[in-house]
């Protein structure tokens, strides 16, 4: 089993996948979350609607000189490689290289990191930060050097300008402090300085909300805590998220083994504990208000890979070894279809029902070319629709040759972009999208109706009505 979990089938598994999610991320188009992402990276700003602005820059560094789906998407790539390596040497220092090797594979073959992860998100540069955070602070724990209490600052503070969901590096360090018993810490002014470092890197976000009225703060609050009612059946719903995230394997072994070694009084394996179930733990709190989405607590895994692996690898056990074999199996293979479905639609949903093959969510990835096609033969100045998301796919796919709006009243990041002036004379065409092919659109006057298939199955349909002029409510 040892020749199984090494450096050179570590190696390859890592080549493998950049590989699979290059081939990929060439040959499938933008998901609409994406295509608004990259739109924020043509008004760069300090901060945004929904979100700390590191995607927007992140794409923008990708796309100088380039503007395809790869090049939108190359970051997390780069993501995937640069967590390869941190886990490796966190792994090696903290247990062993045949865990190091193990976590590796299974951090890579995870379904949310093999092939979902090709979606760039701000899920792909807080995922980095928050690992960069994690390995810098045990860095600090190893050999007490002040300068990784600022180290660990500035990539929190990074991990922050990624995505509001980061601040959970803090709970993690107090849950840490309480189960290692590191209560020193706070007589520490360097513990004190790593956050005021952070919060100094954060400040553009900041600033953006004291200018902006505090929207996205509120927001985002709103958008994960704030319900009238307690819902019990959200908290099965997101562990049978997390299970499909993460393998259902590995995951219900990383939860055990996390019991195992929460209640130990070993200093590292109560370390790798605290920076992973606490932020699943916390999501799953929130489930009782809104249903969490499966991707939340993504950044959660990189320590999570490393306790999984440890747990069932460092007694040898021949059962325990077998689970973690058949569990990365699964993963990879489950991960491995899941990337050819998008591409090739391999799973013949259509056989199971015509509903199931309508709301496959991989049908995101079809469809939005041509409509950026049509839209340009028509020679409109303007497209308004109605969500943020067809927004950034009509102007990704329209290559910025007209200008998108969202109407009859802006939302999200479209509120702070201006409305032209000539708008309400210009031609302007209005596209309607239903994304789940059951809005009676000949009832719209004056539309053309446009129909998006995917291996013979009608998925999608748009509604477009070309005018001269168009009023936008403020």
């Amino acid at each position: 089993m040892d020749k199984l979990f090494c450096r050179k089938n570590a190696f390859f598994i890592v080549c493998f996948v950049v590989l699979f999610k290059i081939f990929l991320s060439a040959s499938i188009e933008l998901h609409p979350d994406e295509a608004y992402y990259w739109l924020w990276s043509q008004h760069l700003a300090l901060g945004y609607f929904d979100h700390s602005p590191m995607v927007a820059w992140f794409i923008k560094t990708t796309t100088l000189f380039f503007n395809s789906a790869v090049a939108v998407r190359f970051s997390s790539i780069i993501v995937t490689i640069v967590l390869s390596f941190l886990i490796w040497n966190l792994t090696k220092e903290i247990f062993s290289e045949t865990i190091a090797a193990a976590s590796v594979i299974v951090l890579n073959t995870l379904p949310e990191t093999m092939t979902a992860s090709i979606i760039i998100t701000p899920d792909t540069p807080v995922f980095l930060f928050f690992s960069l955070s994690v390995y810098y602070l045990w860095r600090l724990i190893e050999s007490g050097k002040t300068r990784y209490w600022y180290i660990t600052g500035l990539f929190f503070g990074f991990a922050l300008l990624s995505k509001y969901t980061a601040t959970l590096f803090g709970l993690s360090i107090f849950v840490y402090m309480i189960a290692d018993r590191k209560w020193y810490w706070f007589k520490n002014k360097h513990f004190y300085f790593m956050f005021i470092v952070s919060f100094i890197v954060f400040l553009p976000v900041i600033i953006w909300n004291l200018q902006h009225g505090w929207v996205s703060f509120a927001f985002q609050f709103r958008h994960g805590l704030i319900s009238n009612k307690i819902h019990f059946d959200y908290i099965f719903d997101y562990l049978g998220s997390q299970c499909l995230v993460a393998g259902p394997i590995i995951f219900i072994s990383g939860i055990i083994a996390a019991i195992y070694y929460f209640c130990s009084k070993n200093s590292k394996k109560i370390f790798i504990v605290s920076f992973s179930i606490p932020i699943i733990m916390f999501f799953l709190f929130t489930a009782l208000k809104r249903s969490p989405g499966a991707n939340w607590p993504a950044f959660a895994y990189f320590t999570f890979s490393i306790m999984c692996c440890a747990y069932l690898l460092e007694n040898n056990s021949k059962i325990k070894r077998k689970i973690l074999v058949y569990g990365t199996m699964f993963n990879f293979i489950i991960s491995f279809l899941l990337g050819l479905h998008v591409k090739y639609t391999i799973v013949p949903l259509k056989l199971f029902s015509h509903h199931a093959a309508v709301a496959d969510a991989t049908n995101y990835f079809y469809g939005w070319s041509k409509l950026g096609d049509n839209l340009v033969k028509r020679d409109v100045k303007y497209a308004v629709t109605n969500t943020q998301q067809w927004g950034g796919a009509i102007a990704y796919y329209t290559k910025n040759k007209i200008q998108v709006l969202t109407g009859p009243v802006p939302v999200k990041q479209f509120k702070y972009w201006p409305i032209p002036d000539d708008l309400s004379y210009s031609k302007v065409a209005v596209v309607n999208v239903d994304k789940n092919m059951d809005a009676d659109f000949s009832k719209i006057k004056n539309a053309d109706i446009m129909i998006v298939l995917r291996s013979g199955i009608p998925i999608r349909q748009y509604a477009i009505v070309e005018s001269n002029g168009y009023e936008m409510k403020k």
